[in-house]
């Protein structure tokens, strides 16, 4: 029956090795493309049906083995590795990768003499076929569409051309629940300081979130400021200009709030946009949502891992998109529980 048809059956017909017609199959561009079509086509014709409970329990088997070291996996930056953020993306992807067995090695464009080119000629020659494109210093950088010879998948999204699958912080959801547990404290007039440069390297999420409790409340319109505060007196006139019962912001703006005659959080609550547990100057005592960084360098991993073993080379027509949500973290610059 044509269920029975197995790769062996395609093989004895193509006249080729079990293996190839497995590689064809998996569309593997170590195979000509004419032969992956020739393979496919007959086995479409024979009608080859792959066995999923078969399946399941070889990824079973795979998953509960111990992983040697199988191959190397690039980490692609315009910074050096001392850059303290992308430093912590890098410590986080290559501890999860090398529990899947894989070596992550850092590769810089930084680097005197280091071009795109160059470094796709190391990782071809290296045998380096999964690249994880990390962070790089200016939002909206744009890298060439000369991908398809390795499996790509992009963390956030500082490299917004070409489409590659992502791992991203899913940004709308966090914000919309850092604003539900705010409100829950009973704050009411919440003040958004939201820089122009991080609103365009967040796609415009957070400010839409912001915008969109708003609505959902039915509360007052306190617009997302975007200027600069330099000055505690900044900061204060904000406050007063929007009776503000609560400031959402960076550490800066916190340290400002302090300078003010202002009592935390008697006067005013304070909720950092950000908390990061993996920033040394991060004021680790203010409450705040955690966007959960660490955790999203290593999915990042896995979803590249997981798009080798489909053989997923090149750009996408329709990339996907991995998003991971982020968790509040309790402090003493808002009302208690």
């Amino acid at each position: 029956m044509a269920a029975n048809v197995t790769i062996k059956d395609i093989a004895k017909r193509a006249g080729v090795h079990f293996s190839t017609v497995s590689l064809a199959l998996r569309n593997d561009p170590r195979l000509a493309e004419a032969t992956r079509q020739r393979i496919r086509l007959l086995a479409d014709e024979m009608g080859y049906v792959p066995d999923a409970t078969l399946k399941a329990l070889c990824a079973y088997r795979e998953s509960n083995r111990p992983h040697p070291v199988r191959s190397g996996l690039a980490y692609l930056s315009d910074k050096r590795l001392g850059d303290p953020f992308g430093s912590m993306v890098f410590r986080y992807a290559q501890k999860q990768a090398a529990q899947l067995g894989y070596n992550l090695q850092y590769f810089s464009l930084k680097e005197e003499g280091i071009t795109l080119n160059r470094l796709r000629s190391i990782w071809w020659n290296s045998g380096l076929k999964g690249v994880l494109i990390g962070t790089f210093e200016n939002p909206g950088t744009v890298l060439d569409d000369d991908w398809e010879q390795w499996i790509c998948v992009a963390y956030g999204y500082s490299v917004e051309s070409p489409n590659f699958n992502r791992a991203v912080q899913d940004l709308f959801t966090n914000m919309t629940k850092h604003l539900a547990t705010l409100r829950q404290r009973g704050y009411r007039r919440i003040g958004l300081h939201l820089p122009s440069n991080l609103s365009q390297r967040t796609h415009g999420l957070l400010h839409g979130a912001y915008l969109f409790d708003q609505t959902k409340h039915k509360s007052a319109r306190i617009p997302v400021l975007s200027k600069d505060l330099y000055t505690p007196e900044d900061v204060l006139d904000w406050i007063k200009k929007h009776k503000l019962d609560l400031v959402m912001a960076d550490p800066v703006v916190y340290q400002l709030l302090q300078q003010t005659r202002l009592s935390i959080p008697e006067d005013v609550g304070f909720s950092l946009l950000s908390w990061k547990n993996y920033d040394p100057d991060n004021p680790k005592h203010c409450a705040g949502y955690d966007m959960k960084a660490e955790t999203l360098a290593a999915n990042s991993i896995s979803f590249l891992v997981s798009q080798i073993h489909e053989n997923n080379y090149g750009l996408s027509d329709t990339p996907k998109c991995l998003m991971v949500t982020g968790q509040f973290h309790d402090g003493e610059t808002i009302r208690p529980a």
